[in-house]
């Protein structure tokens, strides 16, 4: 993590072009920016936010450096950690070890046409009697975060592919509307990231139902970026070039490894440890006219005393 006063962009110069082009991004009042946000951000009661320049910059890129839209992400990212407790409480890789040794969520280090970074992702290896809805978030939400961190990803945003090979009607009766509800919420209004485009392959006869309890938590503009392609992986070149795909989906890659991504992230703990220290103070109240309750029944919606409602 840099100071305040010495962040030094790490962006290629095509990324940068990419940046001015389409994100609004201008080298010139990026630092002027930043420190607007940060002001805001430091002004604002009740909440300790990481205010360093890395950490900043993923919220103005995510939302093309309107202030008052990163803003808002910025205080949607500390606010779902009180609405969903269940998920950002002792948050890091080791507690869900299980689930990237399963191959469940797995970043490919290639990129799509586009450039976006491309993460796989098979709710086929959801093994649900090990292991929790909640646990599939916290890896999607570790994941996500890394990637994060690079501002190459920032910039060009993130495609996934979400293979269904395996995904069985045991599986579908264990998914519930709230955890499609979540994960949307998480995609759409509080990930600072660009989500791309989203590739469904082999999906089973049965995903209509599938699609059909995420369908009502996607926004328009995310439902033009899904793309169905089945089995057929001449489609998903057409998007993908199959020089950078596995083998698996027609390209000429060696299959990712189930324990690849965990050896890297399992190493990060104390990463998340230190991220966990930011946020709202003294969120959570004991009930009173004041308060809202989350889905979990907790309230937390409404700061104490003066604070006022979080508006996003």
């Amino acid at each position: 993590m840099t100071t305040k006063a010495t962040f030094v962009t790490t962006l290629s110069p095509q990324a940068l072009q990419t940046a001015v082009r389409e994100l609004n991004e201008n080298p010139e009042v990026r630092a002027i920016e930043v420190r607007s946000l940060r002001e805001r951000l430091e002004k604002y009661p009740g909440l300790n936010s990481r205010t360093d320049s890395e950490f900043l910059l993923r919220f103005l890129r995510a939302r093309k450096f309107d202030q008052e839209a990163s803003f808002q992400l910025v205080l949607s990212y500390y606010r779902i950690r009180v609405e969903y407790g269940d998920v950002f409480q002792a948050l890091r890789p080791s507690a869900v070890r299980h689930v990237f040794e399963s191959g469940y969520t797995t970043p490919l280090g290639v990129r799509d046409r586009s450039g976006a970074t491309i993460v796989l992702e098979k709710p086929g290896n959801w093994d649900y009697s090990r292991f929790t809805e909640v646990d599939l978030i916290k890896a999607d939400v570790l994941t996500i975060s890394k990637l994060m961190e690079l501002e190459d990803n920032q910039v060009y945003g993130v495609t996934l592919i979400i293979d269904y090979e395996g995904f069985s009607l045991s599986h579908l009766t264990h998914t519930s509307p709230s955890f499609a509800k979540r994960m949307c919420k998480l995609w759409q209004d509080v990930f600072p990231a660009r989500l791309h485009a989203v590739h469904i392959v082999n999906e089973p006869s049965s995903f209509s139902n599938i699609f059909n309890l995420f369908k009502p938590f996607i926004k328009q503009k995310l439902l033009q970026r899904i793309i169905f392609h089945g089995s057929d992986y001449n489609s998903l070149h057409e998007h993908i070039d199959p020089a950078v795909l596995p083998q698996a989906y027609g390209g000429t890659q060696p299959n990712p490894s189930n324990t690849a991504w965990a050896d890297r992230i399992l190493t990060m703990d104390k990463d998340f440890e230190l991220d966990s220290k930011y946020g709202f103070v003294d969120m959570l109240m004991q009930g009173g006219t004041n308060s809202m309750r989350n889905e979990k029944g907790v309230a937390g919606d409404l700061m104490p005393g003066t604070f006022k409602k979080l508006d996003v």
